[in-house]
């Protein structure tokens, strides 16, 4: 423990809070998240040099506590904002929840779908997204950074074979029309089972601070898309009704179902190709376990939706997108990766 820490937690709390401190295990971020305890109640300590980062977090839990309930509280803040305690939730995520207990998950799933939508819709209004971490919103530029990770850390790496020319006039075509979304509100720009804690069988949501204006389809897409997770067509679409619904209380508008349908699908090509730029880079270039793991579950999602009809706007990935449901793919990955000597 340094000594920053320890005269921050001496100052607001009693010496039980130093005795109890423990590191926990990060995720795949440079914050250190610790617990300790203060007259019987349990704390999360979060420690991080990104002040930027720490003061988005901070602002949009203030905010939109306003219009959900299911956020950390923020107690104390060092002046500095390098450190702050935040409420704790336990160790057990809606990720651990629906691996073990799909029954159990999904009366959360429903409930998270329906805090979501009010967080997006309700919490948009008086945000200053100019307090946003990284971007204020979601546009081509974004959505060309993930398409070029998913070209340079996962196509290039297995040295699939593409026609590039072509293939960026299809990643200009689809940002183009990404950006054009109608929907517009609030994206938590991460939200996933492993981003929603499970305490006393409601769900909390942490890790917001990457939020920005953006298409409301592309969050549902996230949890219902989830590599990892695999749930069912019928889940999925259910979940997907239950949001639309929720969508059309809480903005009392009409909705073009067509057209709001069409967003969506637009959201699941953009986030599964993100995700398995990331995977690439994580899994195939840094050799991290968990990401490895994980690329043959977001190579089966592509397999769903190869014919999609919205893939025709874009031939070129079209043809990519086939050419990884291939089972020659997972071959080509584990041989790169015994090459590249992963150790696990």
């Amino acid at each position: 423990m340094n000594e920053k820490i320890r005269e921050f937690l001496n100052l607001h709390y009693n010496g039980e809070a130093v005795e109890t401190l423990e590191l926990l295990s990060g995720g795949g971020s440079s914050r250190k998240y610790y617990r300790f305890y203060n007259s019987d109640q349990s704390f999360i300590l979060t420690e991080s040099e990104n002040v930027a980062e720490n003061q988005t977090f901070i602002y949009f839990t203030e905010h939109f506590s306003k219009v959900i309930e299911n956020l950390p509280e923020i107690f104390q803040v060092s002046d500095d904002f390098t450190l702050y305690v935040q409420s704790d939730f336990g160790n057990r995520t809606l990720l651990d929840v629906v691996l073990k207990s799909p029954d159990e998950a999904k009366v959360l799933y429903e409930k998270s779908i329906r805090q979501l939508a009010r967080m997006q819709i309700l919490g948009d209004e008086n945000l200053d997204y100019s307090k946003s971490f990284s971007y204020p919103k979601f546009n081509s530029t974004l959505v060309l950074r993930d398409l070029f990770s998913f070209k340079n850390y996962f196509l290039n790496l297995l040295g699939i074979e593409f026609n590039q020319g072509k293939l960026i006039q299809d990643f200009e075509k689809f940002a183009y029309d990404f950006e054009r979304i109608p929907e517009q509100y609030f994206v938590y720009r991460d939200f996933q089972s492993r981003n929603i804690m499970v305490h006393e069988n409601e769900p909390y949501f942490i890790d917001y601070q990457g939020g920005l204006k953006g298409p409301v389809q592309y969050d549902l897409v996230s949890i219902l898309w989830q590599a990892k997770t695999d749930l069912s067509e019928i889940w999925k679409e259910e979940c997907y009704e239950i949001y639309v619904k929720k969508f059309i209380d809480l903005t009392r508008q009409d909705l073009d179902g067509i057209q709001f349908r069409k967003g969506y699908d637009l959201c699941v090509l953009e986030r599964l190709l993100q995700v398995l730029g990331t995977y690439g880079f994580r899994g195939i270039y840094e050799g991290k376990k968990h990401f490895v793991e994980s690329i043959g579950f977001g190579l089966k999602n592509l397999e769903k939706i190869k014919n999609y009809s919205v893939l025709e706007n874009y031939p070129e990935l079209k043809k990519i997108i086939i050419k990884l449901t291939e089972t020659s793919t997972l071959q080509t990955i584990k041989q790169i990766i015994d090459e590249r000597q992963i150790k696990h």
